[in-house]
């Protein structure tokens, strides 16, 4: 065999012997990616059996560019995706200098010249709404302005042998837009595929109202050098391997012990130098809306409104305090000459107001970075990129065919974090509220009148106190008693000033007792909403443990075809990459209810003929 390897422009095919068809496989079932290197490097290939030519990568213009771009395909709920037309992806092919074929018609020009097509087809998510099942409305919403789109479709084929493939949150130039650092105020609102039907028969949902999978921004780009790989091809120095076969497999979800699995990545050779792949998802939750959710704020606004009247009863000339004091100081009379008249003053307390101190904890929400329970909306969320892989950077950077399984212990764990969660919540309540009590500043201003034996007033007592709620509900707050005589003494001093000194040292722990029940209302309060997080745990328990046989999730999905040599005709294999595969299953098996494939980008095969002039 002669090879003789030299670089220059213009360089020209001297063939010269018969030529004899040959096949060389050519797949990559696991790339790493790589920068596309693209080289001026004319190289000559002679061998007596098969034919000599030379090729210069980057000048010859004769080759035939494929690449194609698919925001979505599959089938939700038996509808074939790829019939709906505002769902049509794009497909560009260049031959030559020739002309370009696109597939629609209606796709944009982005780049037109003699040797490059560069077109665009984005999808209008405001008119595709929500398509059986799949909604996609939210990735047409909170994206800054002058964005080309969560929904982008690009393709780019060139004569030289390139082809470029896009789709999803991408540029115009292949580029993916979603990293694991894309700031949120540069991404939209996540699409949701229904999973409600494929749960209603196998998990009771009479507390769900709805269960949804939601995908966040996702994108994805393949780019190919054909002349260099087709130089491997021809000389066979690229490595051989079977077409990758990919497809759903629910069963693995079944599975135990294991957070993820991916496929094994064999060494791609050559053209792990020549397939440039990428792919990028913004989030991936699980959502569960339940009116148990709602009904927990619920709960907190009724406690807080029930501890507002009881603070209310217990302040005023007439509230549970002054009735207290002038109990005791009523039983301290008993048997004798006094006994108790009007009482007139105030009691007050004073300080924060609960349902405004309380109303932004009933509103946020309760998260642990991968569990969120949100109460203002009546949802629970889960984050599957952190549940399964614990990682900062989410589902990107995963090897190929990386499938994000939930086993039971995942299941289970997420249960004992939602508990976990709304305990630690219902004690902050109870925590909140009992210290918004305690700091709550009580005074009392008393005037109580002592009636003599004709019903006439002839003693006033003066009850001053000033603490905080909390030091009273110690036994740590001061009561200072005065008196005065209304009238003639009549002897009336020798039995009110055992009066005063007993009620200096009794009162205390009249108001200690009014104002501890209070604070025990709070406690019972706090008992009873930590008994309504229960049901929402069993609600939600049933949901999570259903979803791993009917849920398959699948990310960085790369699938080849094989690459091929006819005659004087050499071919690439041609190339994907799918950023996210979905599958939900029908419970009992049977057709799945959806198959979802986001944001997919092809590029090739890439034709050349061996025996034709090329520059």
């Amino acid at each position: 065999m002669l090879r003789e390897l030299r670089r220059g422009r213009g360089a020209v095919l001297v063939a010269i012997l018969a030529v004899v068809g040959a096949t060389a496989a050519v797949t990559v079932p696991g790339p790493t990616s790589s920068t596309a290197t693209w080289q001026d490097t004319e190289w000559v290939h002679g061998d007596g059996a098969i034919g000599t030519s030379s090729f210069s990568c980057g000048e010859d213009v004769g080759y035939t560019a494929n690449s194609s771009s698919r925001f979505l395909a599959g089938s939700v709920a038996g509808q074939d995706l790829g019939a709906v037309a505002d769902l049509r992806g794009l497909d560009v092919t260049k031959t030559g200098t020739q002309g370009v074929a696109v597939s629609p018609a209606t796709a944009s020009e982005i780049t037109r010249t003699e040797t490059t097509a560069a077109y665009g087809n984005p999808l209008d998510v405001g008119v595709l709404g929500s398509v059986a099942g799949l909604d996609l409305t939210g990735l047409g919403t909170g994206l800054p302005g002058g964005s080309a789109g969560a929904v982008n479709q690009v393709a780019t084929s060139v004569a030289t042998g390139r082809s470029v493939a896009a789709s999803g949150l991408v540029s115009d130039s292949g580029g993916v837009l979603v990293t694991d650092t894309t700031p949120t105020e540069a991404l939209p609102e996540p699409a949701t595929l229904d999973l409600g039907q494929a749960l209603a028969g196998v998990a009771d949902l009479q507390d769900i109202s709805d269960v949804g999978l939601e995908v966040g921004a996702v994108g994805s780009s393949a780019q190919l050098d054909g002349c260099d790989l087709l130089e491997d091809e021809v000389w066979g120095t690229a490595a051989r391997a079977a077409a990758d076969t990919l497809s759903v497999r629910p069963a693995l979800l079944a599975a135990t012990g294991s957070t993820a699995t991916h496929a094994a990545a064999a060494d791609g050779g050559e053209e792990s130098r020549r397939v440039t792949r990428d792919y990028g998802i913004a989030s991936l939750d699980l959502r569960i809306d339940s009116p148990l959710v709602s009904s927990l704020t619920a709960s907190v606004d009724s406690m807080v409104r029930t501890l507002d009247n009881a603070v209310a009863q217990l302040a005023g000339p007439s509230g549970l305090l002054a009735n207290a004091v002038r109990a005791d100081i009523g039983a301290k009379l008993l048997g004798g000459t006094l006994s108790v008249g009007t009482v007139r003053g105030s009691v007050t307390l004073q300080g924060a107001d609960l349902v405004t101190v309380i109303a932004p904890i009933t509103r946020e929400s309760l998260t642990d970075g991968v569990v969120t329970v949100d109460l203002a909306s009546g949802s629970v969320h889960v984050d599957l990129a952190r549940l399964v892989g614990g990682r900062s950077s989410g589902l990107n950077g995963l090897p190929p065919n990386t499938e994000i399984v939930l086993d039971a212990g995942l299941v289970d764990q997420l249960t004992a974090r939602v508990t976990a969660m709304l305990d630690a919540w219902t004690q902050r309540i109870a925590a909140v509220l009992t210290s918004t009590l305690e700091a709550l500043r009580l005074q009392v201003a008393l005037d109580v009148q002592l009636l003599g034996l004709l019903g006439t007033p002839v003693v006033e007592l003066n009850i001053r106190m000033d603490s905080g709620l909390g030091t009273a509900a110690g036994g740590g707050g001061t009561v200072n008693v005065g008196s005065k005589l209304l009238g003639v003494d009549l002897g009336l001093g020798s039995l009110v000033s055992p009066l005063v000194s007993g009620l200096t040292k009794d009162l205390p722990g009249v108001v200690q007792d009014v104002t501890r029940g209070l604070l025990a209302q709070v406690a019972t309060a706090g008992s009873t909403l930590a008994a309504l997080t229960g049901p929402l745990v069993a609600a939600v328990t049933p949901v999570l443990r259903a979803l791993p046989a009917l849920l398959s999730v699948q990310v960085n999905v790369q699938r080849d075809v094989p690459g091929s040599r006819d005659g004087r005709y050499a071919r690439t294999g041609s190339y994907s990459v799918t950023a996210v595969r979905i599958g939900v299953l029908r419970a009992g098996g049977g057709t799945p209810l959806a198959q979802v494939d986001l944001a997919s980008s092809t590029v090739g095969p890439n034709l050349v003929d061996l025996g034709a002039p090329r520059s």
